[in-house]
């Protein structure tokens, strides 16, 4: 994340921006102790040797990866 250089001087309304924006984005980092649902998301792996791959679940909770 890139942060803004501050203003010359303190300023309120700025400051509760900043909150603002530090707060939503550390809702978007992921939690250790928390459940990770990646929904409409993909999860993509990479080996040692560089090649990603997608991860995939069946409905009958078989797992799958496919090259990317």
């Amino acid at each position: 994340m890139n942060l803004p250089k501050p203003p010359p001087q303190y300023d309120t309304e700025e400051e509760a921006q900043m909150r603002a924006m530090l707060m939503r984005e550390d809702a978007r980092n992921l939690k250790s102790g928390r459940n990770l649902d990646l929904r409409n998301a993909k999860l993509i792996l990479t080996a040692p040797n560089g090649t990603r791959y997608q991860v995939t679940v069946s409905n009958a909770g078989v797992l799958a990866t496919n090259p990317v």
